[in-house]
């Protein structure tokens, strides 16, 4: 591997995966752009119908989001879903770091959430709040080899912050990529997923990890400060 070398395949660059996928900051960190949103409401008739089939609890489903239009059912989003009994059943997105955005806040949501690997690798830091806590720290990557994942689950209530590793991005203080000549590079260290939320995501279950939660787990103690870079407030 020369100094130049991206880490592992990365066919698209990130410039092209943000432009092509219509991706925007997101507020943890990264880059996203919802795809599908699922929502359902009580069935209105017995009747089955191809754009709102039925569920065995009787309530009828329909999904919105650029996803959606390569079926040819490019729905209407119902801005209130929680109106006449609605309500968001699954949430999916892209999500993407690179190296100018490299990591994701550590937050929280109360729903499930699912990940899945397109290209790159991250590494995810989970907390279950239990006290003490308990860490897993988790790559999301195609080198089963080294214990790499492409599927994570994650369970409503844990917190979660999502990097790409120290050691990709110090690729970039090779004497050759400080010279200029690692744009290429820099472009292919990322991390590609798509995440589903389930029920779907809404602001109201999600909270970011502040500096009196991260000690309260620790019940006094020292080990918090590890984790102190994955706050909101963190530079």
């Amino acid at each position: 591997m020369t100094s130049l070398t991206p880490p592992y395949p990365y066919p698209t660059p990130n410039p092209t995966l943000i432009k092509t996928y219509n991706l925007e900051k997101h507020f943890e960190g990264g880059y996203f752009n919802q795809t599908v949103a699922l929502e359902s409401h009580p069935a209105a008739s017995s009747t089955e119908d191809r754009l709102h089939p039925t569920t065995a609890e009787g309530r009828q489903q329909s999904a919105w989001g650029p996803a959606t239009t390569l079926l040819g059912e490019n729905q209407v989003k119902d801005e209130s879903p929680e109106k006449q009994g609605g309500r968001l059943d699954a949430t999916q997105i892209y999500y993407l770091l690179t190296t100018d955005s490299y990591r994701g806040k550590m937050h929280m949501n109360l729903h499930s959430h699912f990940h899945l690997l397109h290209q790159g690798r991250a590494l995810y830091t989970l907390i279950n709040p239990t006290t003490p806590p308990t860490i897993y720290r988790i790559v999301l990557g195609h080198d089963t080899s080294l214990g790499e994942v492409p599927q994570l689950y994650v369970p409503g209530g844990w917190w979660k912050a999502s990097e790409i590793p120290e050691e990709d991005r110090l690729l970039l203080d090779a004497p050759d990529a400080k010279e200029g000549l690692g744009k290429e590079l820099k472009d292919s260290i990322g991390c590609l997923i798509s995440e589903i939320v389930i029920p779907g995501w809404t602001p109201e279950q999600h909270v970011f990890l502040d500096e009196d939660k991260l000690k309260s787990m620790w019940a006094g103690k020292d080990g918090w400060q590890v984790y102190e870079k994955y706050l909101k407030s963190a530079p």
